[in-house]
């Protein structure tokens, strides 16, 4: 009997299997097919937050957290803020900043939804130069009609 049931579980085990000899062949490396990664311009439009990129020269992926962004104490605005992928912010000091040129390679595109793509739309609108640092807020330098 304890045999019988013994090739019983081996049976159920090998048929809950079948079917599952898939194997997904594609690699993180892979961006080319990500959420019409190739449809965008990336150094034209803003990338949504969550979104992965690796920079120009870099050798370590980012999370974009934060968009229109300047470091303390500057007034150099950027078109992003990251931290490092996949650990996430681990200090303030480890924050990186860039802009939208720096982008080498895009991994993975973040969440979107109708009001982040409105919001997109804005930034893509808004220009750097319209944009001036004071204190510790970024305003827009043209005057309010």
């Amino acid at each position: 009997m304890k045999k019988f049931f013994a090739l019983l579980f081996v049976c159920i085990f090998m048929v809950s299997f079948v079917g599952c000899d898939k194997v997904d062949t594609s690699s993180a490396d892979d961006t080319t097919s990500l959420n019409g990664i190739d449809d965008r311009d990336v150094h034209d439009e803003f990338l949504p937050l969550g979104s992965v990129v690796e920079l120009e020269g870099g050798n370590k992926r980012l999370l974009i957290c934060s968009r229109i962004q300047t470091m303390a104490g500057s007034d150099i605005i950027y078109d992003y803020c990251a931290c490092y992928y996949p650990e996430g912010i681990t200090s303030s000091s480890s924050m990186i900043f860039f802009n939208r040129e720096d982008i080498a390679e895009v991994y993975f595109i973040g969440y979107e939804d109708q009001e982040e793509l409105e919001y997109q739309e804005m930034l893509n609108e808004l220009e750097k130069s319209e944009l001036i640092v004071q204190g510790d807020k970024i305003i827009s330098a043209a005057p309010n009609n």
